[in-house]
């Protein structure tokens, strides 16, 4: 069993903390948060050590895995340190906020000096609708080739929650705005789906928020290796956050991935094929996997070798985010 300490018990911190404490290989064995009302919520539930202080905290030998829910900019220092102090990562997402920081983690996590192990934290790849899609992605001969795909995002992120903490909305501490923090999952399923990306046409723009720098809405034409394209949409100007609308479009069936439910449609013929499990911690519309991403690391870190999520899964949604932040905001 490995020993973890959470490091950041903001908003995504407690779904991390329920993971660990249902994984069968892990022990929440202390917190990292310098917010003592955050902190005392973790520490009076789980009873868990507490350290305010990150290089305090990784001296002690007894913390074996890492896990890094904190803000954006704080991501790459943060994991590059844990890896090199002989840790292990989870790293929640962003993996980076920049092409240069995700060079340089990918450089060390792949080097013979690198003494740790990093998890990304791709939770909706788990999901029992995309574990579906994915099936028939790779084995369902009557689908027929992939043609397209299209997704789309519509969620809510107004004055008051930028204003909850300081370092959101900003370029030099978030990294971006929308596709770098809400949009990211979504990219990820869409390069899961259809592989490595040649092109891109795209715009991003600041619509509706007065008191940020970065985008609320960005959409996106992508033209895949493999000579499909892939439509992208998103905005945080709705009016609530709505779950992730996915469509794969194969010459013989329409798979629609919308509410949480995955259908089939052949023709006339609709079918409800699948359906996701209900969040038992977190907000659904994040996705319902975290849970299976980090007992996945977990079990593999204990000799179990089943594959888990790591900085090269990341990479191709990453090089998206950043191809069109390089490609300039529109107002």
């Amino acid at each position: 069993m490995k020993n973890a300490c959470i490091v950041g018990y903001g908003a995504i911190g407690p779904v991390h903390a329920n993971a660990i404490s249902n994984t069968e290989n892990a022990n929440l064995y202390a917190l990292c948060e310098i917010d003592s009302a955050r902190a005392k919520k973790c520490t009076d539930k789980y009873g868990c050590r507490l350290y305010n202080d990150f290089d305090g905290m990784l001296k002690d030998d007894a913390i074996d895995v890492i896990h890094i829910c904190t803000p954006h900019y704080l991501h790459k220092d943060m994991a590059l340190k844990a890896l090199k102090s002989g840790k292990h990562v989870v790293l929640e997402k962003p993996v980076a906020m920049n092409r240069e920081e995700m060079q340089e983690l990918m450089k060390y996590a792949d080097s013979p000096d690198c003494r740790g192990e990093m998890c990304i934290m791709l939770q909706n790849r788990t999901n029992a609708c995309v574990c579906k899609m994915r099936d028939i992605l790779l084995n369902d001969e009557s689908a027929g080739s992939l043609r397209g795909i299209i997704a789309t995002l519509s969620w809510h992120r107004d004055e008051a929650y930028y204003d909850q903490d300081e370092w959101r909305g900003k370029w030099a501490t978030e990294g971006g705005g929308l596709l770098i923090n809400q949009a990211v999952h979504l990219l990820d399923l869409m390069v899961y789906f259809g592989g490595e990306v040649e092109s891109i046409k795209s715009n991003i723009s600041h619509w509706k928020v007065t008191n940020i720098e970065v985008e609320d809405t960005a959409n996106a034409l992508i033209r895949y290796k493999s000579g499909i394209y892939g439509v992208f949409n998103a905005t945080n100007c709705h009016s609530c956050d709505s779950p992730f609308y996915l469509e794969l479009q194969f010459e013989k069936m329409l798979l629609r991935y919308a509410d949480g439910a995955l259908y089939r449609i052949c023709g006339d013929d609709i079918d409800i094929i699948e359906r996701d499990n209900k969040a038992v911690v977190g907000k659904a519309y994040w996705g319902r996997g975290h849970e299976g991403v980090i007992d996945a690391f977990y079990a593999s870190l204990e000799g179990n070798r089943q594959p888990y999520t790591d900085i090269h899964d990341a990479e191709e949604a990453m090089n998206l985010v950043f191809s069109m932040y390089e490609k300039g905001l529109t107002d």
